[in-house]
């Protein structure tokens, strides 16, 4: 008896030890993958192929009702064999933790001919994936296009307040006159709703003139309007600036206490944690006026995607951003570089990490590629004079033709490449205009400081992580007792807020300014 004991424990013993040096898994993997609240399935049929392609089977870590994914990447997210997530957190927890593989040398044109090529064909794209000590944890999601955002207003509210001879001085009811709006133009114009509501809206009690659902960049997105921002950049002279510490900051957040004073913004900008589309709702209840957020998507509202849920006459126009106080006018966003990036875990063994390498890799093969833009051909769409052309999969009353693409695992951005002609094969022609109208004023700076040109070292990502999570806490905590107080910043609150950050700050703009110095930003 006592032989059978000691032998068990040596075999468990044996079993540990295979496991901590990773041990092969026979097939089967976990993934931690989602987006826009969309969450990894199995039965996806980009994930079907995929998961056929390299001889796996891949279940995810998520479940579709999970949400809060940050906490949940931190508690088990992380260390799923692959994990899909921002290329900030990738490489920093790879260059500190050490769980994720180093792929650099095991991408050859034997282990991962698709993306090996692809390589070689776009060394810029491969010098983004690669972390500041010369490796690469992740492979992006190299995406395509420019213009992400723009602002959006509701035609029908304004032509009602026409009717009424209620416009402001100067501002006519058509897209040209909205197209050439002040600033101050708009802040009359969202008076204009809030003090005429119960002429444009079912439910005039709950009109809200101006909303917006980014939690994290609402702010600064607002900011812009008068001439700042909340987040870092870089000057004509190279040096990094933070712009919550400037003082056209403080002007900008004193017109935007303002604006909250008068009732024009919705308190909701700071309480998004769960990441809800106000859209749909403040629309669907004919309470919302205005907001910032992607053309594409937004355009939808006109679609017969919400009809059913929308008052009869609903119409929204995308406007150029309003003209600022020194003539100018600048959209604070673009789309960014790349999107988020797949890791492999480190645990795994050799063998196990080429075959997750081979899942990878067939998202750079032209059959993936087709596959994550566009879904499964003769399902999902078809090619009609050598355009690609959606089919009623995507293109139905049930959901926005994003959705339903999520819904069938494309663009949920895991690594590979990004088609434009995906957006252009749903996209209103009107929201097609917008984004052409739009790149004149582009924030052409917006990824100078961001991935994947922001390359930092474990100690440098250490450094700055701690110190913007101590400056976010604090900036959050005041901006939201300013604006919902709706008192002006006082010259005292001004500096004592200024000095609660500057240490952390300091930090930041050290070690931003050291890497623009070197010629690395």
């Amino acid at each position: 008896m006592l032989k059978k004991v000691l032998m068990t424990v040596a075999a468990a013993s044996s079993v540990l030890a295979l496991a901590g040096c990773g041990g092969s898994s026979g097939g089967e993997f976990e993934i931690f993958l989602y987006q826009e609240n969309t969450v990894y399935n199995a039965d996806m049929p980009v994930f079907q192929r995929a998961n056929e392609y390299a001889g796996i089977t891949l279940e995810g870590v998520l479940q579709k009702y999970d949400t809060n994914y940050d906490n949940k990447y931190v508690l088990s997210g992380k260390y799923a064999d692959i994990v899909v997530n921002d290329q900030d957190t990738i490489e920093s927890t790879a260059l500190d933790e050490g769980i994720f593989a180093d792929l650099t040398d095991l991408i050859t044109e034997e282990n991962a001919p698709n993306l090996y090529k692809y390589f070689q064909e776009n060394p810029e794209q491969k010098a983004w994936a690669t972390a500041s000590d010369g490796k690469i944890y992740g492979i992006p999601f190299y995406t395509e296009g420019q213009t992400a955002k723009g602002y959006f207003i509701r035609m029908d509210w304004v032509r009602k307040l026409d009717e009424a001879g209620k416009l402001p001085k100067g501002l006519e009811a058509t897209t040209e006159s909205l197209n050439n709006m002040k600033v101050a133009q708009l802040e009359e114009l969202l008076l204009a709703f809030l003090d005429n509501a119960s002429l444009i809206s079912e439910d005039p009690q709950n009109v809200i003139p101006y909303f917006d659902r980014d939690v994290d960049f609402a702010i600064s997105e607002l900011a812009s309007l008068w001439g700042a921002t909340a987040d870092y950049y870089i000057d004509d002279a190279g040096k990094v600036h933070y712009g919550v510490i400037e003082d056209s900051f403080k002007d900008a957040m004193n017109n935007m206490i303002r604006w909250f004073r008068e009732g024009l913004i919705d308190d909701r900008i700071f309480a998004n944690n769960n990441n809800e589309d106000y859209r749909v709702t403040l629309f669907a209840q004919d309470v919302g006026g205005m907001t910032h957020d992607w053309i594409g998507t937004t355009y939808s509202f006109n679609s017969d995607v919400y009809a059913s849920n929308l008052v009869e006459d609903f119409e929204l126009v995308c406007i150029l951003p309003p003209i600022r106080e020194d003539g100018t006018r600048v959209e604070p966003t673009t789309r960014k570089l790349i999107g988020n990036v797949t890791a492999i875990s480190n645990d795994l063994s050799d063998e196990d990490k080429l075959t997750l390498l081979k899942w990878i890799d067939f998202f750079f093969s032209e059959e993936g590629q087709d596959l994550q833009n566009f879904g499964v051909e003769g399902e999902d769409y078809n090619i009609v004079d050598g355009e690609y052309v959606y089919t009623d999969n995507i293109l139905n009353d049930n959901n926005t033709a994003l959705q339903n693409l999520y819904n069938r695992g494309c663009q949920l951005q895991n690594a590979g490449v990004q088609n434009f002609a995906y957006e252009e094969a749903w996209l209103d022609p009107a929201a097609a205009q917008a984004m052409k109208d739009y790149e004149p004023y582009l924030n052409q700076h917006y990824n100078d400081l961001i991935y994947p040109n922001a390359k930092l070292t474990r100690d440098d990502y250490k450094a700055v992580n701690t110190a913007k999570s101590a400056i976010a806490a604090i900036y959050e905590t005041q901006v939201a007792q300013w604006v919902q107080g709706k008192n002006e910043i006082s010259d005292a609150a001004w500096n004592q807020f200024k000095a609660s950050i500057q240490s952390n700050v300091d930090i930041v703009l050290n070690v931003l300014q050291a890497r623009v110095d070197a010629g690395d930003l």
